[in-house]
């Protein structure tokens, strides 16, 4: 009775103390919790990062999200059974919780009105992505960002606790992360610090665990808290890292590493105009470029142009130089549709004279431009007319006598030049007036289409306008329209419109201020409501300010766009309906203003055609243009992304053919250790060469049977050995140590494969 247990005898804080520190141990190990911490800091660091760019305003906090990827992760990896089984439900609960956070961001007072919403608006954006048109919906991309944020988590924790592998588990996030903070100016962030720093103690603690499992199976001791010595030891190293590369001078190293991130990122940059078109309402605070000349152009909201130099433009005049035109608005936004292309030669004029229209009162000028900035569209003096370099044509379908866009038929990468010609409208006041209705058929069956979804007052808004000024002719009416937009204050804060509200519509009767893009879009749609042919057109503007004598720095805050009207006779004519540059029509942009004419007053008609124009355009100046074209270009030899691409694709299919061997090969053997995982391979490897174990053998006699087929008898007996003692002999009593019986099945598994690389003998004649 005197020896009476001491656990008996300690108090009842003690005692619950103890059971306290044994709870966690019921679910894992403490290294796994440490594990666990740790990942929390690192990948919580992605949440908060992507939380404070803003994105977009208001949207659902990402700390719970990537918390729940990691739990989620975690727990299916530790779930001994099929990966393929276990991924699918545990995806299915990350979409439920991912699906559970964006609904937050949806429109409705209650959870069923929001998930309502939330299903509606992504069909609509799905019949969008389909489409090819135009969203300014917000919800998709938060719903996206959120995705990606619980999957990369979710891999992150699989990789930690499934396969051992802190690697893997960071370098997807940190991609997240760097791609999110590369958009966010000055020093790297406070996150990418504690990410930085959690992912070293992340590698450090799955070194330890794989060296602690080792030290295990040797039965080597070691002390029970060499955990917490060694976290103390990666903390202090991590922290004297970072801390000694956060204050390391980068000088002009910043620079070549800006440059190497700039080629490396130009493939995907340059493929970005989907991008654009389905989630051009977020908010990007690097200034990136507002107009990419793709198939579509998005109206956005709260734009930043950014400072940075694109182009030096030698022009005889300042003004408006052209890219590229739309035709096909959606009410969110412009389209190029209904295009055809053609390959012209250097120096060749397209379209070809003989099929091209004769327009009077036009003048060709040259522009010469030298790239500072990767871009493929060609930049013109007005309608393109031809290049020096090898280029390809957009035109209408099924009339080749007009351009819309001109194309290099390589990219044009910095400190490459190139002339182009193009020609621009110079007729008056009274020829203008005189122009007619008599629109051609292409012009009519493309320049005039609106969206069903237009709203009537648009139409009606305009109808008011013009009758208030009396106007008579198209012109009339183009510089009303142009007048009352140009009323509006210039603003390139305005937001985008809500989801489903039309660009112009929103413009008219609720904003009533705005910058180009919107002025541009609503001056076309209300001239297209009576019936007007235009297109929207984008392109720069050369400022005197930013040019010595003819020379020009172009950059990205010189992006403009306006609208392009159609005259019988007279073609495309220039318009402007934003008042921060002057405005357009007669004599071209920066004429005087001109005030329509009302009342029973007649147009003055006199002196019209007093100058008969040539019919040739280039009779004025026959050596200025011919000789442009003739000039050679300079073209940097690009480099060369064929051979990276191959090898990259050669790797992927490297890596994805050996995780597809990789889940073959253990198929079937997440629940085996040790020996009996070697055995089960074994036994696989010889299915494969035909020498698989029969119904009436023991695991010795096949052994040896299979052993003497490869020359590897007394391999096969050791291993077959090992397995019995492993599953049928007591623990205490050990034969054969595991590096032996690992030894065997490597002499074996080679000798299996030579017999599986061997070819088959041939029949005997």
């Amino acid at each position: 009775m005197a020896s009476i247990s001491p656990p008996l005898q300690q108090p009842a804080s003690r005692r619950i103390g103890t059971a306290a520190l044994r709870v966690p141990r019921l679910v894992m190990s403490w290294e796994d919790w440490l594990t666990l911490a740790a990942a929390i800091i690192t990948f919580g660091a992605v949440g908060v990062s992507l939380q404070q760019a803003h994105w977009v305003d208001g949207m659902p906090a990402f700390v719970p999200t990537a918390i729940a990827g990691l739990l989620i992760g975690m727990i299916a990896a530790r779930v001994k059974y099929y990966a393929a089984v276990i991924h699918p439900v545990a995806l299915a609960i990350g979409v439920v919780v991912v699906v559970l956070t964006a609904q937050s961001f949806a429109d409705g007072v209650t959870l069923s009105e929001r998930l309502s919403d939330f299903r509606f608006r992504m069909e609509e954006w799905y019949h969008v992505v389909r489409a090819g048109d135009i969203s300014n919906d917000n919800l998709p991309f938060v719903t996206l960002v959120h995705g990606l944020t619980f999957l990369a988590t979710y891999f992150a924790a699989w990789c930690l606790f499934r396969w051992h592998n802190a690697w893997l588990a960071v370098i997807p996030s940190g991609v997240i992360l760097l791609t999110n903070i590369s958009f966010l100016k000055g020093k790297p962030s406070e996150t990418f610090v504690v990410f930085l720093f959690g992912a070293i103690i992340l590698i450090a603690r799955l070194h330890l665990q794989k060296r602690q499992s080792e030290w295990k199976r040797d039965g080597v001791d070691y002390p029970d808290f060499i955990s917490v010595s060694a976290i103390q030891l990666t903390v202090a190293a991590a922290l004297a890292l970072i801390v000694g590369a956060w204050y390391i001078p980068l000088g002009d190293q910043a620079a070549a590493v800006e440059r190497v991130f700039d080629a490396v990122s130009k493939p995907i940059t340059n493929q970005s105009d989907s991008f654009v078109r389905l989630f051009h309402n977020i908010d990007s605070r690097k200034g990136a470029q507002l107009h990419s000349f793709g198939n579509t152009l998005p109206v956005q909201g709260n734009v930043k142009l950014g400072t940075k130099q694109l182009f030096e433009v030698n022009s005889a005049t300042p003004g408006l130089i052209r890219a590229t035109s739309y035709d096909h608005y959606t009410g969110a936004g412009w389209k190029a549709t209904g295009r055809e292309s053609q390959r012209i030669d250097a120096g060749t004029l397209a379209p070809d004279e003989t099929t091209a229209e004769s327009y009077q009162a036009r003048d060709v000028s040259v522009l010469r431009v030298k790239v500072l900035a990767s871009e493929s569209t060609l930049l013109t003096p007005g309608t393109p007319l031809g290049a020096n370099i090898d280029a390809t044509v957009e035109t209408p379908k099924g009339f080749t006598g007009d351009i819309e866009e001109i194309r290099a038929r390589r990219s044009q990468d910095k400190d490459d030049t190139y002339n182009t010609i193009g020609s621009e409208s110079h007729a008056n006041i009274q020829q203008l007036l005189t122009a007619g209705t008599q629109y051609p058929e292409w012009v009519t069956d493309k320049y005039l289409q609106l969206p069903d979804s237009l709203p009537g007052r648009v139409g009606d808004e305009t109808a008011r306008i013009l009758s208030d000024d009396h106007t008579r002719t198209p012109y009339e009416a183009a510089k009303a329209i142009e007048t009352y937009l140009r009323a509006f204050p210039y603003d390139l804060t305005v937001p985008t419109p809500p989801p489903g509200r039309d660009v112009t519509d929103y413009l008219l009767f609720d904003l009533r201020r705005g910058y180009f893009d919107y002025q541009a879009t609503a001056m076309c749609v209300m001239l297209r409501t009576q019936g007007i042919p235009c297109r929207v057109t984008v392109g720069y503007v050369l400022d005197p300010q930013d040019g010595e004598e003819t020379l020009y720095t172009v950059r990205k805050d010189n992006a403009y766009s306006w609208v392009e009207v159609f005259f019988p006779t007279y073609g495309w004519v220039n318009f402007n309906p934003t008042a921060d540059r002057p405005s357009g029509g007669a004599g071209g942009l920066g004429a005087s203003d001109f005030v329509p004419t009302g009342g029973e007053q007649e147009p003055d008609l006199s002196g019209l055609f007093e100058e008969p124009l040539p019919e040739d355009p280039f009779a004025n100046d026959p050596n200025l243009p011919q000789g442009a074209l003739a000039q050679a270009p300079v073209q940097n030899d690009p480099f060369n992304w064929l051979p990276v691409y191959i090898a990259l694709g050669f790797l992927g299919a490297l890596a994805v053919a050996g995780l597809a061997g990789r889940t073959a090969w253990n198929w079937g053997l997440g629940g085996l250790d040790g020996r009996a995982r070697m055995w089960a391979k074994t036994q696989r490897l010889a299915g494969w060469a035909k020498l698989g174990s029969r119904q009436h053998e023991t695991p010795r006699e096949w052994s040896r049977r299979m052993g003497r087929a490869i020359d590897h008898e007394k391999a096969a007996i050791q291993l077959s050995d090992a397995y019995e003692e492993a599953r049928y002999g007591r623990p205490d009593l050990v034969r054969i140590d595991d590096a032996d019986a690992e030894a065997s099945y490597r002499s074996l598994r080679g000798a299996l494969f030579a017999k599986l690389s061997r070819r088959k003998p041939r029949p005997k004649a």
